[in-house]
């Protein structure tokens, strides 16, 4: 009897530390916006230009940039737009960026769009990249408006990554991490 109530003990104590550790969160705060990201991620460093910050998991060899910006500094930009349609300037603006022939050739479409939560998930695959070893680099963006924010997470899974996470993982991930 002892024997089974120490088992009993040692069991639910795996558990709770399994599903513990399993639930690990790294907090980042960008611009006013609090984002809890599933795993152990580390700020590398921020992108001047666009204003993204680049975090990376090196466990799982991915890259994550994280945006969040006013939208008033945006070519799309007008005084009285609603939050879906400035998601929607958003992405189109960023979409057809991508889908021209602006002399990078990249297929580019979308995944899933969730009107109540102001977000979409897309993808981008740039194709024949001779610096890429001419592989497809994949990289999945989750864009949403918030308390007046645009923000855009770019997730791209390295291309050393011998298997890289699926697009049902990825879009996980980038939810996830917007999403509280």
């Amino acid at each position: 009897m002892k024997l089974n109530v120490n088992l009993f003990s040692i069991f639910i104590l795996f558990l709770i530390s399994t599903f513990s550790f399993a639930q690990k969160k790294t907090p980042f705060q960008i611009n006013g916006e609090l984002f809890e990201i599933p795993g152990k991620w580390e700020y590398k460093n921020q992108l001047k230009q666009s204003g993204k910050f680049h975090l990376s998991n090196k466990d799982k060899k991915i890259s994550l940039l994280i945006s969040v910006r006013k939208p008033e500094k945006f070519d799309f930009y007008k005084e009285g737009l609603t939050e879906k349609e400035l998601l929607n300037a958003f992405y189109k603006w960023e979409y057809d960026y991508w889908a021209s022939s602006s002399g990078v050739k990249a297929e580019v479409s979308e995944i899933k769009r969730n009107e109540g939560r102001n977000y979409i998930v897309w993808r981008i695959i740039v194709k024949n990249m001779p610096q890429n070893d001419h592989k497809d680099p994949t990289s999945y963006l989750l864009y949403a408006v918030r308390n007046n924010n645009l923000i855009s997470f770019n997730l791209t899974n390295n291309t050393d990554k011998k298997i890289p996470l699926t697009e049902a993982e990825s879009v996980e991930l980038l939810e996830q991490s917007y999403l509280k």
